[in-house]
């Protein structure tokens, strides 16, 4: 059987790598829990929820409330995990680019204008992320599902972090954003518009699956985009959730 404890989520701190991890081969690990996702259960208060195992029941208990108690403890594990909680991830935090970046002029029609990055989609996370400067989001529709721009702008920045995560940075006059794990397909300077394909869903990076394995070398192992959007106006990040239509 399985519990869980709750511990202060501390990230390793900021950095970045220049190289993109090694092309990776697919194996079939763990290919019957696709979608899988990253570890790392979070509440509200931005605590991550750790599996632990629980010492075996004495032997005198009745099968029938063992058999009950481990029904019970999966179903309350799989309405979590459906609900989007069930995501961990290592990221190097890096602070918005200055304003107007490697691209001198940002303007462009309608800055304002926020898409979602798929037509279809799951919300895998809801807003995490404070701890190293974000408060994103996590969005699924399946590895190598098409990755869509969110705004019209231009891409500023396109890299491999510490955790070997691609960090793609879209920018206009009024928002920066960060999408994560993607194999992107754009280039710095490149002008983009919302609705344009920038790449595709992958796992990238520094993503677990359910049971807390590292996806390395996975491929069907905790696909997704994480999406952060920064709010020039308010200097402040903003709850995706509050723009995407």
């Amino acid at each position: 059987m399985r519990s869980y404890s709750v511990y202060p989520y501390t990230p390793n701190g900021p950095g970045t790598a220049v190289a993109y991890p090694p092309a990776w081969e697919e194996t079939d690990d763990y290919a019957e829990f696709e979608p899988a996702y990253e570890d790392g259960w979070y509440d509200e208060a931005g605590y991550v929820l750790e599996e632990e195992w629980v010492a075996p029941q004495p032997p005198g208990m009745p099968a029938v409330i063992l058999v009950g108690l481990v029904v019970v403890l999966a179903l309350i594990g799989a309405a979590v995990h459906l609900s989007g909680q069930a995501r961990g991830e290592q990221i190097a935090y890096t602070p918005p680019p200055a304003s107007g970046g490697p691209v001198s002029k940002l303007y462009v029609e309608n800055p304002t204008a926020v898409v979602a990055p798929y037509d279809e989609y799951t919300i895998t996370q809801g807003p995490h992320g404070q701890s190293y400067g974000h408060l994103a989001i996590d969005l699924a529709a399946g590895r190598g599902e098409p990755v869509k721009s969110p705004i019209n702008g231009f891409v500023t920045n396109l890299y491999v972090d510490q955790y070997g995560n691609t960090t793609l940075v879209l920018e206009n006059d009024v928002y920066t954003v960060i999408m994560l794990h993607g194999d992107y397909a754009v280039a710095v300077g490149d002008q983009v518009r919302a609705g344009q394909v920038v790449g595709a869903e992958g796992n990238n990076g520094y993503t677990m699956d359910f049971f807390g394995n590292l996806c390395y070398g996975r491929v069907h192992c905790g696909n997704h985009t994480h999406l952060n959007i920064y709010d020039k106006r308010l200097q402040a990040n903003v709850n995706p959730l509050d723009l995407l239509p």
